[in-house]
C-alpha cells in the first residue's frame, strides 16, 4: 500500500488516527499506548506535520498532569462538569497552535 504523504487531508487523517489510540488507550486504561501516543506525535512533529485544534487532547494538561491522548480528571477547584479537559489546557493548546508559545513538553 502506497500512503501519498502530499494528499491533502494527510494531516488530519494523521490526527484522526491519534484520537484513535487515544479512544483506545482509555477504554482499555493502557499506558502504553498513552506513551506511544508521545512517542508517535513527537515523530510527526519533528517531521513537519502541524498541529491540528484538538481541545488540548494531544497537550499534557498543566492541571491534572494527564498526558498528551488522556482525558483530564477533577481535581479539587478544577471539576471538569461535562468536559473532557480543564479549560487551561484547552487554552493551551490554542496558543500553541496559533504558535503564541512553544510546543509544552512532553512533545518538544
Amino acid at each position: 500500500m502506497r500512503i501519498d504523504v502530499d494528499e491533502p487531508d494527510a494531516r488530519n487523517l494523521f490526527w484522526e488516527g491519534m484520537r484513535d489510540v487515544a479512544n483506545a488507550a482509555a477504554r482499555h486504561q493502557d499506558q502504553a499506548l498513552y506513551q506511544a501516543i508521545i512517542k508517535i506525535g513527537r515523530a510527526a512533529l519533528a517531521q513537519g506535520v502541524d498541529l491540528v485544534p484538538s481541545g488540548g487532547l494531544f497537550l499534557q494538561c498543566p492541571i491534572c498532569d494527564a498526558l498528551p491522548g488522556q482525558r483530564c480528571i477533577n481535581v479539587a477547584s478544577h471539576p471538569l462538569g461535562d468536559r473532557a479537559c480543564h479549560p487551561e489546557r484547552v487554552e493551551l493548546a490554542a496558543k500553541a497552535f496559533s504558535g503564541e508559545v512553544p510546543l509544552p513538553s512532553p512533545l518538544r
